[in-house]
């Protein structure tokens, strides 16, 4: 199948001549807008918000992962003095099945259980004290069935279903070129298994929220990352039209995707609707962690061929996937994960295959990366075994291989200039050379390693529609109402939509005031996810703020007699590009616009040119545009304890054009710290379908205390032909290449493979007692 480029017809995003100079408000490291708030403690988190007449929520849950309900008593629940209201599937007026992509998740249980901690009831009490006291009076009782707990379980021809026919609920394959024919060419063959866990969230804020249902309208307000997504599935549950449901996000303490999935929405507007009161609902930190969604427990199996020079010829790889008891973003999971099997390399021939389960085990859903950082610890401990294997220095290796202008990828796509991947690696190698150590232990029972990982990630959804809008409007004192749909979840989205807009129009930062993720004014902005906002939502910001300008330009034009093409918009104020002299204030614009009737009016939608990919072999354009990145770790093992220090990381990112530096070095650091955690400390354990650490206790997380030096670097490689200005995204990038990189430093360190993550001490010192 011949190649396909993205960029087929110029974008409406390109800057014109005129427009490429040096920027006044892009690329400063500002403020962000939510900053003094947080600081003086003053931002209202969902848990915080109380209203008039307020009642509390719960929810009972079951304690068995498969199975169904024999009987249910609420009777001595409902006998407790202020206790309201105790509500089940019988009382949902609408449709009793939610879910981001397939609807396969129950509001509330009305056929069988599917995992421990499905919800069975709603109750909505006086005081959270009496919540509590009626779910313990609840009584029921179980028919249990045998649980699936593995997808080697799942794939058994007698296994329990755990949904309609089949426990398969994904399978993907990719092909391109002859593979076969590619691997009897090959000098050098690597074939290796990897493993990785699944993992929690574990944002600070536990899920919370609070309905009220007033004149016909239910309004939701929420810890969450899309709520536009969630005035969907609130309507359908009530049957409502989606006009008499408003979502409105609130002060969110983190996300990193566990807060994509309807978590106590739709069972506080429930409540709210039949009581007539408002209704808060906060998640205990158990509850949270027990029935969010997980990171996806995968299973690879790969195999690397090459010439005796490294040049990779051909990529074989089979992915299993446990996707638990519902779909959540599963198939976004499946989809992303396969398309960046083969990592940011240049490979003609590839062939993955992948399957995803349905278990009895928790729901695996979105978690930063969607697949990437799986597949990533795989592909690049290919690279790094073949480099050993050729004796070859592991970034040469990968810049022979890397993606470059004109690069084809797996899925047939033809890449475009803006391609920094090289400019990643040089850079990382460039900073090493200046600030790492020579590679030698500080202690006789330390050995010290230095490893080496890469990635690429597509920005926005995989071969889907993800469109998102935005609506400007130029004050008459020359302030900016941004209005636009994304949410802010501490990534910093709302700052770096007030950056690009007052870019465009010209006018200053602090001019700017933006307002988010509120359905009864933003428009559609799409999940926060993906990486996706700043290129997306961004870019409907820009095209709404150039909407607004071409009116003030027609305007100024007149009044300052020069074309509109010669005018620059800058600092408020609006001059000749020619002759600076020839110039006004944005005040006197607006008083010029007064005179004349006008309004700054604009409005701007983006969805990004991509293509469905082929069912056959996932030929298409996944993506319009992709991030890279380059990181190396620098760390010691004490050979007595097992314990890892990582000592130095350096990590160099392509982000297109970088909207806030500081912000975009703060995302790095924070994917660095946490992706120390996947490589060495992270796991969920569970027994019976139970999670059983499901608080920051038991759960190891990397701290303060394990973050290492880190050197951020911004890799610019932004054309200005494709998102706002040439930015692309961060977020998700930011984590990826540190953890395949801190396991090949323990690997190296020791001479150990362990293939498996996380590399925990205990792991460490089994292997050297094998050793």
């Amino acid at each position: 199948m011949k190649p396909e480029t993205a960029v087929k017809e110029k974008s409406n995003l390109s800057v014109s001549a005129a427009d490429k100079r040096e920027y006044s408000v892009l690329g400063k490291s500002v403020v962000k807008k939510d900053t003094m708030e947080k600081i003086m403690g003053t931002a209202k988190f969902a848990a915080d918000m109380e209203l008039p007449n307020m009642l509390y929520g719960g929810v009972f849950r079951s304690t068995i992962c498969h199975g169904v309900i024999k009987s249910f008593d609420a009777s001595a629940a409902l006998a407790i003095p202020g206790v309201v209201t105790v509500r089940t599937s019988k009382d949902i007026p609408g449709k009793n099945r939610i879910g981001i992509i397939i609807k396969d998740e129950p509001v509330l249980v009305d056929d069988k259980i599917r995992r421990y901690g499905d919800a069975i009831a709603v109750v909505a009490a006086e005081t959270p004290e009496l919540v509590q006291e009626a779910l313990d009076a609840i009584k029921v009782e179980y028919e249990e069935y045998e649980p699936v707990l593995s997808m080697e379980r799942a794939a058994e021809p007698d296994a329990p279903i755990v949904h309609g026919t089949t426990n398969v609920h994904q399978k993907k394959h990719l092909e391109h070129g002859n593979v076969d024919e590619a691997f009897k060419q090959c000098d050098i063959i690597i074939e290796n298994d990897y493993e990785t866990p699944m993992l929690s969230h574990m944002f600070i804020e536990p899920d919370a929220g609070l309905a009220t249902y007033e004149n016909g309208i239910m309004t939701v307000y929420s810890s969450t990352q899309n709520p536009h997504y969630d005035r969907g599935e609130i309507a359908g549950m009530l049957g409502f039209p989606e006009n008499r449901v408003s979502s409105i996000q609130v002060t969110t303490g983190g996300g990193f995707g566990g807060k994509l999935d309807i978590s106590v929405q739709c069972h506080a507007a429930l409540l709210s609707y039949y009581t007539g009161r408002p209704v808060k609902i906060v998640r205990t930190r158990m509850e949270s962690t027990m029935v969010s969604s997980k990171r996806h427990p995968m299973k690879m199996h790969y195999k690397t061929g090459a010439t005796k020079d490294g040049k990779i010829l051909a990529v074989q790889a089979t992915l299993l996937g446990d996707t638990g008891a519902y779909a959540s973003y599963g198939p976004a999971v499946i989809t992303r994960a396969v398309v960046h099997a083969a990592g940011p390399y240049e490979v003609p021939n590839v062939r993955i295959d992948a399957t995803f389960y349905y278990t009895n085990n928790p729901m695996a859903g979105a978690f930063r990366g969607f697949g990437v950082p799986q597949v990533a610890t795989a592909h690049e401990g290919q690279m790094n075994a073949l480099a050993k294997a050729l004796n070859m220095d592991p970034i040469d290796i990968r810049i022979l291989n890397a993606h470059r202008p004109g690069s084809v990828t797996p899925t047939g796509q033809v890449l475009g200039e803006d391609v920094g991947f090289i400019k990643c690696l040089e850079a990382a190698r460039e900073k090493a050379k200046e600030v790492l150590p020579p590679c030698v232990p500080t202690a006789p029972n330390k050995r010290r390693g230095r490893g080496y990982g890469c990635m690429y990630y597509g920005i926005g959804n995989t071969g889907l529609p993800n469109p998102a809008g935005a609506f400007v409007e130029v004050l008459p004192d020359a302030s900016v109402n941004l209005m636009v749909g994304c949410a802010d979840i501490g990534q910093g989205s709302t700052s770096a939509m007030a950056q690009i807009a007052a870019e465009e129009l010209g006018v200053e930062y602090e001019d700017v005031r933006v307002t988010s993720a509120n359905t009864q004014v933003t428009p559609e902005g799409g999940a926060t996810s993906a990486s996706r906002q700043t290129f997306i939502s961004g870019s409907a910001t820009m095209l709404a703020a150039r909407m607004a300008k071409k009116t003030l330009s027609e305007v100024a034009s007149k009044f300052l007699n020069v074309p509109e093409e010669k005018l620059v918009f800058k600092h408020r104020e609006i001059y000749s590009a020619d002759d600076e002299s020839v110039k006004m204030t944005y005040t006197e614009l607006m008083g010029e616009m007064k005179r004349l009737g006008k309004l700054a009016l604009g409005c701007g939608s983006y969805n990004p040119r991509t293509t469905g990919l082929n069912p056959e072999n996932m030929f298409g354009i996944p993506f319009e545009v992709y991030s890279y990145a380059a990181t190396i770790v620098d760390l010691e093992v004490d050979v007595e304890t097992g314990l890892v220090d990582v000592l130095n990381v350096i990590s160099a990112h392509d982000v297109g054009t970088a909207v806030n530096k500081q912000a975009v070095e703060g995302q790095i650091e924070g994917g660095v710290a946490m992706g120390i955690g996947f490589a060495l400390l992270e796991k969920v354990e569970t027994k019976n379908g139970r999670i059983t650490n499901p608080v920051f206790s038991k759960y190891l997380l990397a701290t303060a205390m394990d973050v290492p030096e880190i050197y951020p670097i911004v890799v610019e490689s932004g054309t200005g032909e494709t998102g706002p200005f040439g930015a692309k995204g961060v977020g998700e990038p930011a984590l990826i290449p540190t953890i395949p990189a801190t396991a090949d430093a323990v690997e190296n360190a020791l001479n150990i493979r362990f293939g498996k993550l996380p590399i925990q001490h205990l792991d460490i010192m089994r292997e050297l007692y094998k050793k």
